[in-house]
């Protein structure tokens, strides 16, 4: 395991190299190694844990101590670190030394969280905006609306029977039925029987969908009824 000397040597070369500073003094190792202590801190309180190993006593840390990191963990934390030393010494830090610590960040993030994938939210059409990458998986800010919706997956094809009992209300004959849906839904082999209508339906792709059946009368009544339904591919529970 690296000691923090290995990553506060690590750290001060990469300034050395922006021409930042010559060779550390006792002074400056200290220093680095608080703000290294201090800046790991940090990093927890935001949920990062790098593994990094405080001193019993805040401010006691030991050049020799056993950081916590390991070799994937402490090339990033040199880059993020060395950013954190220039400012504290009042010193402007370059753009290959922002550009290094950017990369350093990102590298630390991928290693570190993992992020649960999401369902995309049901007022947007799936491939809309409002949406963004992670590592090969794609995210969205919150939970699909469920509405009363009925869960589906993108292999079923069954049958949609309405009841129009109340509307007809056993006096008037049922005349026309007829359907809309949002794209992604297929409607095929359309019945009237008496006071129930029957459609199949089958689904081309996942997300929520809406399905209106607008129904007549024999006096000229209409009346409408809205299906909605959430669905995925097998037994996934998010959308790709």
């Amino acid at each position: 395991m690296p000691k923090k000397i290995d990553l506060v040597n690590g750290t001060y070369k990469l300034i050395r190299i922006s021409g930042l500073t010559s060779e550390a003094i006792p002074e400056e190792v200290e220093a680095a190694l608080q703000v290294a202590d201090d800046y790991a801190g940090e990093l927890l309180s935001t949920g990062l844990d790098i593994g990094w190993i405080q001193p019993l006593e805040y401010g006691q840390s030991d050049p020799d101590d056993y950081s916590g990191l390991n070799v994937q963990t402490i090339g990033p934390l040199k880059k993020l670190l060395a950013i954190e030393l220039v400012d504290y010494f009042g010193k402007v830090a370059p753009a290959s030394l922002q550009i290094n610590a950017d990369k350093g960040m990102r590298s630390l993030e991928q290693l570190l969280v993992n992020v649960n994938p999401s369902q995309n939210p049901g007022t947007l059409p799936i491939g809309s905006g409002n949406e963004w990458d992670y590592r090969s998986d794609k995210f969205y800010p919150e939970p699909i609306s469920d509405d009363g919706a009925i869960y589906k997956n993108t292999s079923d094809v069954f049958q949609l029977p309405i009841d129009w009992s109340a509307f007809l209300i056993g006096t008037f004959d049922l005349t026309t039925v007829t359907y809309e849906a949002d794209n992604g839904v297929v409607l095929t082999d359309e019945a009237i029987t008496d006071e129930i209508s029957v459609v199949t339906v089958s689904f081309t792709k996942q997300g929520q969908f809406t399905l209106c059946a607008r129904a007549t009368n024999s006096n000229g009544d209409v009346d409408n009824v809205k299906v909605i339904y959430n669905v995925t591919d097998c037994n996934k529970n998010y959308y790709p």
